[in-house]
């Protein structure tokens, strides 16, 4: 039996199985010459503000010299004439300034200098506060006395100078402060400390009404006593008063009386305590 053969019908293709249409693939883009420049080329790649300047107006690098090579000097550059002016006026300024400090400096001091009043041998010279007056000058070589219960001497090394001082006090009773002997050069000679201030006149209290008399022991060069006068003061204690009171006595003791003075000077001058 003859089995004809049929035509088995064309099975179409699934989609899957469908030629794809080819994709044309782009074209490379190729990169710009600029693309390839980063950001910090591309801003030195701008023109400088010195680039524009011509070649004589560019700043010149900076060059360092070796260390065997000479230092070049520098020529100094003149000064100018408004300047060597204006060093003169400083000078000018300056030393006017110093001059006004300096007469200011004495203006200070001269209001802070004693109300001296002034006299001389035997004539009493009153204060604002105290009247003194000057009995008489001894020089010695030693001086004695009473310490502890004790007699004491002390040697001088110039000579010992005692002045005999009487004094009283204007309305309340007044201590005095160290005595100084102003010589004719101008130097101060303190009261001794060698000798004990119970036996001068730095221990007594001045009392108003009446004379309280005692005596101020220095010791100086021989040669410093022509013209030398005594200055007394009440003491202040620890405050500093301004233009406080004083009193200035001339010893009278002219070359001629001072050398007779130290040429008679006794060996020993004994002091009389005062309790």
């Amino acid at each position: 039996m003859n089995v004809s053969s049929r035509p088995q019908p064309e099975t179409r293709s699934q989609p899957e199985d469908r030629p794809r249409p080819e994709t044309r693939s782009r074209p490379e883009t190729r990169p710009r010459p600029e693309d390839h420049l980063r950001p910090e080329t591309r801003s030195e790649t701008r023109s400088r503000p010195e680039d524009r300047l011509r070649p004589e107006d560019r700043p010149r690098p900076e060059t360092r010299s070796r260390p065997g090579a000479p230092a070049r000097r520098r020529t100094a550059a003149r000064p100018s004439r408004w300047r060597a002016a204006g060093a003169v006026l400083a000078g000018i300024a300056l030393a006017t300034a110093a001059v006004g400090l300096q007469a200011f400096g004495a203006e200070i001091a001269d209001h802070n200098a004693p109300l001296t009043s002034t006299g001389a041998i035997n004539e009493e010279v009153t204060g604002s506060r105290i009247s003194a007056r000057v009995r008489a000058v001894h020089a010695a070589k030693a001086i004695t006395a009473m310490k502890a219960g004790e007699q004491e001497r002390v040697t001088a090394k110039g000579i010992f100078i005692i002045v005999e001082v009487a004094a009283t006090a204007t309305w309340e009773p007044q201590q005095f402060g160290p005595p100084r002997l102003l010589t004719a050069g101008g130097r101060r000679y303190v009261a001794s400390d060698r000798v004990d201030p119970m036996s001068t006149i730095t221990h007594s209290y001045i009392q108003p009404g009446w004379w309280t008399e005692g005596v101020a022991v220095f010791e100086i060069p021989p040669g410093e006593l022509p013209d030398s006068r005594i200055l007394l003061a009440p003491s202040s204690g620890f405050i500093v008063e301004p233009n406080g009171p004083e009193i200035e006595i001339d010893l009278g003791l002219d070359e001629t009386a001072a050398r007779r003075l130290t040429s008679t000077a006794k060996d020993v001058y004994e002091l009389a305590s005062r309790n």
